[in-house]
């Protein structure tokens, strides 16, 4: 191993304007790091060489990738009950595979790639303190999301071997500034008076606060090379705190913002029936089966081997993190930064 194989001088991030990509530019940048960004959204702030492109359009992707060492796959099609079946194969599949065969070919000898918890997920069992133990489903899951990006993992970790060293992080929930989906979803949905608990509050969710995520990705990429440790293997990463329920967790945003909480309860049963008559009368709803169980029932992981394994600790604490989120979303929402609360 020699110090080119470690450092992190020529970076690539595929999905850098997103919000997990973006931030592990801003802590590239922040070292000091040459950086290039590949994405068809423009960068939030203009701090590092962009390119406009596509990660399945084979020329951009060279493109991107000449002279780098590196290159953080962050880029996927997220869950959205509106997105059609065929996009998710598209990006998360065969964009993937663009992205592996294009650091064979111009002799990139690290990747590490972006994954997710749900690749774990199986059906409405419940997962308790999960860990790197736990199996992908015995069949691949009919939601377009899960499945392709169990598949796109599948890829990243068959694709390692001498002349490429590959690892899979599996963030757990994500937030923070940028957020579009996780905590935008909610304020969108409290903003129209729809927002509504579902479930008896037992059930917890772990989640990652995007800084946090982001160092991780870091950690990995400076410990990988052929023949690593690290070479092949997949991290969950949460922040080290407890995990709470659902929509404890989003409350305070919502009271911070001066949004109306959900008033009304849905059991768990009753929800889960009435999610089933939505997918068929409404079948781009986001209100659905799988958006039930991942809020009704217990989702929580550990991340002990990323401690033991990258040097994993969150950087930012939950105080400061929630402070830093909530100062995005006022901004977004226009509001003023002087309700400050802490979670």
């Amino acid at each position: 191993m020699s110090a080119a194989e470690t450092n992190l001088d020529r970076s690539l991030v595929i999905g850098g304007s997103g919000m997990l990509g973006f931030e592990i530019v801003r802590q590239l940048a922040a070292r000091g790091k040459q950086v290039r960004v590949l994405d068809l959204q423009p960068l939030p702030e203009p701090i590092c060489e962009f390119v406009h492109g596509d990660m399945r359009n084979p020329y951009d992707l060279r493109k991107a990738c000449q002279d780098v060492e590196v290159v953080f796959q962050t880029a996927a099609a997220v869950w959205d009950r509106s997105t059609p079946a065929w996009i998710y194969e598209e990006i998360n599949v065969e964009g993937n595979r663009r992205v592996i065969d294009a650091c064979l070919k111009l002799g990139i000898r690290r990747l590490v790639y972006t994954s997710t918890m749900d690749v774990v997920v199986e059906g409405s069992r419940p997962i308790v303190d999960g860990d790197e133990s736990l199996h992908y489903p015995r069949r691949l899951p009919r939601d377009p999301y899960c499945r392709t990006k169990i598949v796109a993992e599948k890829q990243v970790l068959a694709a390692n071997g001498p002349r490429l060293a590959t690892c899979a992080l599996r963030p757990v929930g994500i937030y923070g500034p940028r957020d579009r989906y996780h905590l935008g979803n909610v304020i969108n949905l409290s903003k129209r008076g729809r927002f509504v608990r579902l479930g008896d509050g037992s059930a917890r969710f772990s989640h990652v606060y995007s800084e946090n995520a982001a160092f991780a990705h870091l950690l990995a990429a400076e410990r990988l090379w052929p023949g690593s440790p690290v070479a092949g293997q997949a991290y969950f990463i949460a922040d080290h705190y407890p995990a709470s329920n659902l929509f404890d967790f989003m409350e305070p945003f919502l009271l911070a913002l001066d949004l109306p909480l959900p008033r009304l309860r849905i059991p768990y049963i009753l929800a889960m029936a009435l999610a089933s008559v939505v997918e068929i009368m409404v079948p781009r709803s986001n209100f659905s089966r799988f958006a039930v169980i991942q809020t009704c029932v217990d989702h929580t992981f550990v991340d002990g081997k990323a401690a033991r394994e990258l040097g994993y600790w969150p950087i930012i604490s939950r105080e400061e993190a929630f402070r830093r989120t909530l100062a995005w979303l006022q901004q977004r929402e226009g509001l003023a930064a002087g309700k400050l609360m802490s979670a």
